[in-house]
């Protein structure tokens, strides 16, 4: 037993001198950035790491958790490189905060805020360097207020990550005939809707900001008769343990958040690009604004459109696409679109986290 302790600890010094020792390269790389005026975290190079230390693998370890490691290692690096805060939608414990301990790490300094709107602003006036908002439900489809605040304000998508949504009705009652009303926000709700009408039918729905600002007023109440729709994570930080888990009615459910910011992110192996505009109140503008998509044999993901609150009965389109920005069927189609269209903006061209599309 002694031998193998001593050779783990003998394994450990040098993994710690060896980190200690990138630690010292990154500082030098964050100099030249500096230099040439470049962010210190760049999503494009970071999954290049990943896919590096995917190939190196020699197997002993899943994937899954060399990503875990080196996303430790990368957010410990950042924070030694300089200072860098990010903002998320909701307070500890929601799935926003869960995807932005998933990007970043937990050792970058992370900041609530009440609404999606209250993130974009904070990005805005540099309050913090990065926003991380939820933008689509693999269910619920886009969410409209992250549209809304990104025709709004002037950042860009930067980056995304992709969660499995498991909701939990969270209470301190032992049985559900006692529930009268329950918390939560809206998105949380529409996923578990089928459940709350088989099982609950008669309790109210208290809309809330977000899952975890549900489960922090359902905690403070101490109520049997108070239940909360949010995650087992939210729960545990709260004090609340769940009622009945994974109450969502499809079980693969997924949700996409983004990372917005002032930055402009460089092309990875497999992007994605959103863009928005106004069209003309014409038969068939939308089909001509879209056919150059399909001469260019670009891949439209999802359009959503929301009401343009500068203007009465018109409308902003987003259309979410595969691909980047930079690339020249994308200029192609582009150019094309931009007489055909008004108000015509590139939201984001950013990397796709390749294991969250898995």
């Amino acid at each position: 037993m002694n031998q193998f302790r001593e050779q783990i600890d003998r394994f450990d010094a040098e993994i710690v001198r060896l980190i200690s020792e990138r630690t010292k390269v990154a500082r030098e790389i964050a100099a030249v950035k500096a230099k040439e005026n470049l962010p210190l975290y760049q999503p494009h190079r970071e999954q290049e790491v990943y896919a590096k230390i995917q190939k190196m693998n020699p197997g002993v370890l899943d994937d899954e958790s060399f990503r875990n490691i080196y996303r430790e290692i990368m957010s410990a690096t950042l924070k030694h490189e300089g200072s860098l805060k990010v903002g998320y939608f909701g307070a500890e414990g929601s799935f926003t905060h869960q995807a932005a301990q998933r990007k970043f790490g937990r050792s970058l300094s992370l900041a609530s805020f009440r609404t999606i709107d209250d993130v974009f602003q904070a990005v805005e006036h540099g309050e913090v360097k990065y926003g991380v908002v939820p933008i689509e439900n693999s269910t619920e489809g886009m969410v409209k207020t992250t549209l809304d605040a990104l025709f709004k304000y002037d950042l860009h998508i930067y980056s995304d990550i992709v969660l499995q949504i498991k909701q939990s009705l969270l209470s301190t009652a032992t049985d559900l005939s006692s529930i009268e009303k329950i918390f939560t926000h809206p998105q949380a709700y529409a996923q578990a809707r089928n459940f709350i009408l088989r099982n609950l039918p008669n309790a109210e729905w208290v809309e809330t900001a977000s899952t975890s600002e549900a489960v922090r007023l359902v905690a403070q109440e101490q109520s049997a008769r108070f239940a909360a729709i949010a995650s087992d994570v939210a729960g545990e930080l709260y004090g609340l343990k769940p009622l009945v888990e994974d109450i969502t009615d499809y079980k693969r459910n997924f949700t996409r958040f983004i990372v917005v910011g002032h930055d402009i992110a460089g092309r990875a192996e497999q992007n994605r690009t959103m863009i928005s505009f106004n069209l003309p109140d014409s038969t068939g503008s939308l089909y001509r604004a879209l056919e150059p998509l399909y001469e260019e044999k670009i891949n439209m993901r999802a359009i959503e459109s929301r009401p343009d609150h500068s203007q009465v009965w018109s409308y902003i389109f987003f259309v979410d696409l595969e691909g980047h920005a930079d690339d020249e069927p994308m200029q192609k189609a582009f150019e094309k679109m931009r007489p055909l269209t008004s108000a015509f903006r590139i939201l984001g061209s950013y990397p796709v986290d390749k294991s969250s599309e898995e």
